[in-house]
């Protein structure tokens, strides 16, 4: 019970840690996923569909 105060030190600083990094790759990524999304276009204009089950 004497080392209570440092599992919940390190407990509140690894939540503080993961909020800071998720939002920091979430800024950091975000953009670049919008610009891979808008160079791509539209991938469902397919010049000849797959037809299952066609013969």
């Amino acid at each position: 019970m004497k080392n209570l105060p440092a599992f919940v030190a390190v407990g509140v600083l690894g939540v503080v840690l993961g909020l800071l990094l998720s939002v920091g790759l979430a800024n950091g990524l975000g953009t670049s996923a919008q610009d891979a999304a808008d160079k791509a276009g539209n991938a469902s204009t397919v010049d000849q569909p797959i037809e299952y089950g066609a013969r």
